[in-house]
């Protein structure tokens, strides 16, 4: 079985194993949880990627290609677990959506994360431009086939 505090020091050692400082989300929320999953969130400069972690999908480049991104580009990256069983979630439709936070709305770019293998395990991640410093807001929304529905996360992370 796996132990949470063990997938929290996983996605932290992921985020400095890939060339990166731990991801600074305010208040220092990294995780999440929702009716039925814990979450756990990563995210480091797409440029600062120097071990690019690979699909699950051999057959495409990671989330089109570090090289094509801005150097605005931040790599958002989440590992999801079943609450009930500390069981890690393999075989989910994960969306995320990123974008400032605003008072008067939210308005972000959606994009699905992508499933990968990082240290031998699941994650899913994706690239978003977060082009300025300060505070953005990280809905992330998990699908599985044998539930109706969605679960969602909020996440706030503050880019400095």
């Amino acid at each position: 079985m796996f132990n949470l505090s063990k997938a929290l020091m996983l996605t932290v050692m992921l985020s400095l194993g890939l060339g990166a400082n731990p991801a600074f989300a305010k208040e220092n929320a990294f995780h999440e949880q929702s009716k039925s999953y814990l979450v756990y969130l990563g995210v480091v400069p797409a440029s600062l990627l120097e071990k690019v972690p690979s699909l699950v999908d051999q057959d495409k480049h990671l989330h089109g290609g570090v090289a094509e991104q801005s150097p605005s580009t931040q790599h958002v990256m989440v590992t999801v677990f079943r609450k009930d069983n500390n069981a890690r979630v393999l075989n989910a439709t994960v969306i995320a959506k990123v974008g400032r936070s605003k008072l008067l709305g939210f308005k972000g770019e959606e994009k699905p994360l992508e499933k990968m293998a990082t240290s031998n395990a699941v994650a899913y991640g994706n690239f978003f431009d977060m082009p300025e410093r300060g505070e953005y807001r990280i809905e992330v929304n998990i699908y599985e086939s044998q539930k109706s529905g969605s679960e969602s996360v909020r996440f706030e992370y503050e880019k400095f």
